[in-house]
């Protein structure tokens, strides 16, 4: 289970915005749906982010840990965040967070007090690298383990 937090705490990271002038971000404001660049063979995920030019972000989350074919945990994850300029990083903070249980036959409620607390003291940093227009990779790490990066591949929603 304590993986589970982990790995939850590391994905929910991953979305974390503090305020910003409008301009900061054009690039990547819009609707973005990720999926970790290292798949894990138990695991299912994406996030979407919504980046808005006022220094705020919605992201949602899916995730689901399987182990002997079993689902063991799926959630959905649900934060907001309010994002700041960091140089030529991004620093989010998370200022709201909701989640729905999908799945907990274990009842390891992955989501008690102390892990939400422990979410919202995160700060996640990011730098997106775009690979064109509507594509980016995210790449994310917390401010306690700074040298340990996450990469998120990344498509912009709502292109026609």
């Amino acid at each position: 289970m304590n993986r589970w937090i982990n790995r939850f705490l590391l994905v929910a990271g991953a979305m974390i915005p503090c305020v910003a002038a409008a301009s900061s971000l054009p690039a990547i404001t819009g609707k973005w749906q990720c999926t970790p660049q290292n798949e894990v063979p138990q695991e299912q995920s994406w996030v979407t982010y919504d980046f808005k030019s006022d220094g705020t972000m919605t992201s949602q989350e899916w995730v689901r840990y399987q182990e002997e074919q079993q689902t063991q945990l799926e959630f959905n994850l649900f934060i907001d965040y309010r994002y700041i300029a960091n140089d030529a990083d991004y620093m989010l903070k998370p200022v709201k967070l909701s989640r729905e249980i999908i799945t907990d036959p274990n009842n390891s409620n992955p989501f008690d007090y102390a892990a939400r607390r422990d979410l919202t003291g995160y700060r996640i940093f990011f730098k997106p690298i775009l690979q064109g227009d509507n594509e980016a990779l995210f790449d994310m790490w917390y401010h306690i383990t700074p040298n340990k990066h996450f990469q998120m591949q990344c498509k912009r929603q709502g292109v026609v």
